[in-house]
């Protein structure tokens, strides 16, 4: 094992660069990090990784046992309380070995809440409540992909649709996608680089998204016509 004193850390090169706002002389030495595809980038990066792995490697065995002892207190297979729209109570639930949450419903029967068994123990929660519709698996779209989290989940007031968005990047650019309900398979529609957040219209002709500008802030909404090419979407709303 690397003694952790005899470490060097790496040091980013210093290239100055000089920007005026206003009348003022600003100089970046570090602008050049900003390019994350840059070769020199990354190496420094690398470096710096491997440096911190190299000095924290003597605390492997605590970050394990902290590690162990967080997940034997966390119930693995758990779901949400169910809310209700329309004719269908929505909700998530986990499955332990499983990294993602399961988006489902039941249709509702009555005014009263769906009934759902609570998991108890190792194992428990694996099957589905009786007449469960599983509406998105993040675990199947995952698949494959060192990173994923989805921007938005959400069925369309009639019930037919499910519009969800993806990131399996990691960047917080999203791809917004419809999935018709009624046969399981996603629409041709893909609206690529959208925000947090959907809404749909009332009749679920139509599906409202948002979009960042460089800054990574929102300050564009947009209205997609389902059945539509993006390139036809329409700003609703501007910053």
């Amino acid at each position: 094992m690397s003694d952790p004193q005899r470490l060097t850390p790496p040091v980013a090169a210093r290239k100055p660069l000089q920007r005026v706002h206003h009348g003022d002389t600003f100089v970046d030495d570090y602008e050049w990090l900003r390019d994350k595809a840059d070769p020199e980038v990354i190496g420094y990066l690398e470096a710096e990784n491997a440096y911190t792995e190299a000095s924290t490697a003597r605390l492997q065995p605590l970050r394990e046992e902290i590690f162990g002892e967080i997940s034997t207190r966390t119930q693995q297979s758990d779901l949400t309380v169910p809310y209700r729209r329309g004719e269908y109570w929505y909700y998530t639930r986990t499955v332990e070995g499983q990294q993602y949450t399961i988006h489902c419903r039941l249709p509702a029967v009555g005014d009263a809440p769906p009934v759902i068994e609570e998991p108890a123990g190792t194992g428990a929660g694996t099957a589905a409540p009786d007449g469960e519709e599983v509406l998105l698996d993040g675990n199947q779209i995952a698949a494959g992909s060192e990173f994923f989290a989805t921007g938005t989940v959400q069925a369309s007031p009639d019930g037919t649709l499910l519009a969800y968005s993806v990131d399996l990047t990691g960047d917080e650019r999203f791809t917004l996608r419809i999935k018709d309900l009624r046969t399981g398979a996603d629409l041709p529609d893909t609206v690529p680089n959208v925000f947090y957040s959907s809404a749909w219209s009332a009749d679920a002709s139509e599906i409202f998204y948002i979009t960042v500008d460089d800054s990574w802030r929102p300050n564009r909404v947009w209205r997609h016509t389902v059945g539509t090419d993006a390139a036809e979407d329409v700003v609703v709303l501007a910053e």
